[in-house]
């Protein structure tokens, strides 16, 4: 039988602070030609970590209407007053956030009281993560243990949902639960869930997490030798899997968890490090023999190679890369808002749209064209949403990873597509025929 963990126990009795301001929602979109737009980088003052935990906009605290917690009773949550509480868009974006987070609660091997509903006493490993691929049929984890490359991955949407409003408590245990997954097993170790304890110790006005974020990234760094023997050793092992799109990304995360650790331990030398991820990104982008070369789309996940290599230019505040980055990848979208994996797997690919969303949000909507392209996006995914709150691959294959990464991509956009009333459960195909790769962050 499952019991509460001190921690959790603890920390839900004594939160007694509110959500803070709301984040402004963008106005509508212009309708000239942005193509020759100037892309506006971020400099390390204003960072994609920034993007991502909220610190930036301004604040606005008017409603619209739309449903701001699904499981109710809100109030109480430790933000530290980085933004937390903001919007994430429009009504629709928001119940979709917020059953998408319902789902994965309901998916997750939960440690605190009966979180996924599923029974106290049942057959999942109790260990907070997810399984990896399931039928979307299922509704309860599998007796098998999770994935140690999930927790973070995964445990983001959740942070997302709450910091965003679009859930509550039990997004908040999932969240927990997925923390404490993670303290419990020294293996979970993977780019993701440096940010996600960074994030989540914030959220839970916990420094707790935070410390055992740097504690096992500092324990992997010294693993490989060093923030170069880490960031070279990915590098090759993703180029000799032919996976040479997921090099930006397994890096680019680094360069999040780097910058998200400056954020709580100043003058440690981890915006160093960040340079370090960027800079083997950008060296390797720019190379005359790269191993991704960002104009040969048949390369293994070109599309996240092309989304995830915004970060590391953006971070090194690299213009000219950078808009030759995103003009690219915007001309790659579909015109249903969609992107595919790459020229081999051109079919409309739910991973790599999330991806592209997600990146475009964390360098700056630095153009209109960017920004259409985004709500292109978002609209395209809230319509491949099922009723039960998932973003199945194919009938018979759903992955809460994806599920994840739509989510997070979602909250990041903060789009007002959906106002039109776009709802999850549209009848829509699933967008990808489930015969694509799939892209999860390096153990």
């Amino acid at each position: 039988m499952k019991t509460w963990s001190v921690l959790m126990l603890g920390w839900l009795l004594s939160s007694t602070a509110g959500c803070a301001l709301e984040a402004a929602e963008t106005g509508d979109l212009g309708n000239g030609d942005e193509v020759a737009e100037e892309v506006v980088a971020l400099d390390g003052a204003t960072s994609s970590f920034e993007m991502l935990r909220g610190g930036y906009g301004d604040s606005d605290d008017h409603d619209d209407g739309g449903d701001h917690d699904q499981d109710h009773g809100h109030g109480g949550y430790g933000h530290g007053g980085h933004g937390h509480g903001r919007r994430c868009g429009a009504p629709a974006v928001r119940r979709a956030i917020g059953q998408g987070v319902a789902r994965l609660a309901a998916l997750q091997a939960d440690t605190t009281g009966d979180n996924a509903r599923n029974g106290l006493d049942d057959n999942d490993p109790d260990d907070g993560g997810w399984d990896f691929t399931l039928a979307p049929s299922a509704t309860s984890h599998t007796a098998a243990r999770s994935p140690t490359n999930l927790f973070g991955a995964i445990g983001l949407a959740a942070w997302a949902a709450v910091d965003c409003r679009a859930a509550g408590n039990r997004a908040l245990v999932t969240a927990l639960d997925a923390g404490t997954g993670m303290q419990r097993n020294p293996d979970v170790d993977s780019p993701p869930d440096f940010v996600f304890g960074v994030l989540l110790a914030d959220l839970a006005d916990n420094p707790g997490f935070a410390d055992l974020a740097r504690q096992r990234y500092d324990a992997k760094r010294a693993s490989f030798g060093g923030t170069v023997g880490l960031a070279t050793r990915i590098r090759d092992a993703r180029h000799g899997s032919h996976q040479d799109g997921l090099i930006a990304y397994d890096l680019g995360w680094l360069t999040l968890s780097a910058a998200a650790l400056d954020a709580v331990f100043p003058s440690a030398g981890y915006d160093a490090d960040a340079h370090t991820y960027a800079g083997v990104v950008v060296d390797d982008l720019t190379s005359a023999t790269p191993r991704f070369d960002l104009h040969d789309t048949t390369l293994g996940f070109y599309i996240t190679g092309l989304a995830w290599s915004q970060v590391a230019s953006a971070w090194l505040d690299s213009r000219s890369l950078l808009r030759q980055l995103r003009a690219q990848l915007v001309s790659q979208q579909q015109a249903d808002g969609a992107w595919g994996t790459n020229a081999a797997h051109p079919a409309a690919d739910l991973q790599a749209t999330a991806h592209a969303l997600q990146t475009l949000a964390l360098t700056g909507h630095a153009t209109v064209r960017s920004r259409q392209a985004e709500d292109r996006a978002a609209r395209r995914l809230l319509r491949a949403q099922a009723t039960s709150g998932g973003w199945p691959v194919s009938p018979s294959l759903e992955l809460p990873l994806v599920d994840a990464d739509i989510m997070l991509g979602l909250m990041l956009s903060r789009t007002r597509a959906g106002q039109d009333g776009v709802v999850p459960g549209a009848a829509f195909a699933a967008v990808a025929a489930g015969d694509a790769p799939v892209a999860a962050p390096l153990p």
